[in-house]
């Protein structure tokens, strides 16, 4: 009996770090675009709506790929969130930088406090990653909507950094997780 518990959480352990690649892709897309925000700059401000919606997209998908991980429903709700926010840039190409600044700053607000509590609360693998990536998500949210006149620039350095920290964790975790599954 002992025996087929054993093979069954391991299977499952195999289920779950199998897909380890899936989240190192999505860490190295989100911190090229991280990098294109903070490095080329005449890009970023030229189409700062396209950028922010892709990394808010981007952002969305990460936190519905990580679900699971959180085992909330606020995670999939924060993820939705964030998808719809980059959605609503990309079809509104005229969107005030107010308006860019709020919807950011919200989905943003929201993402973080799910991963903080996340973190805090169920500590799973790699929990100190997700502590820096909730509180950079809310420092960056607090700082949207506090300051939603701030110059386009400093909102594509803002969420540059952001979305370059969140692929960093996103591949750090791929990495751990490759390591589990190699062992399996």
């Amino acid at each position: 009996m002992g025996e087929w518990v054993m093979d069954a959480r391991r299977s499952q352990l195999k289920a779950a770090t199998s897909r380890w690649w899936m989240f190192l892709l999505f860490g190295v897309a989100a911190v090229v675009v991280g990098l294109i925000l903070l490095f080329d700059l005449v890009a970023a401000v030229g189409t700062l709506a396209a950028f922010v919606a892709f990394g808010l997209i981007f952002t969305g998908v990460g936190e519905l790929m990580a679900s699971s991980r959180y085992r909330t429903a606020l995670s999939v709700a924060a993820g939705v969130l964030l998808i719809a926010a980059g959605v609503v840039s990309l079809a509104w190409p005229d969107i005030t930088l107010w308006a860019l600044a709020v919807v950011t700053g919200i989905g943003l607000l929201l993402s973080g406090a799910v991963r903080l509590g996340a973190a805090l609360g169920d500590r799973p693998d790699g929990w100190g990653w997700l502590v820096v990536g909730g509180a950079l998500s809310l420092v960056v949210g607090v700082l949207a909507l506090a300051w939603p006149g701030a110059t386009v620039l400093v909102l594509a350095i803002l969420l540059g950094f952001r979305l370059l920290v969140f692929g960093a964790v996103e591949i750090a975790f791929a990495l751990g997780r490759r390591d589990i599954d190699k062992q399996l």
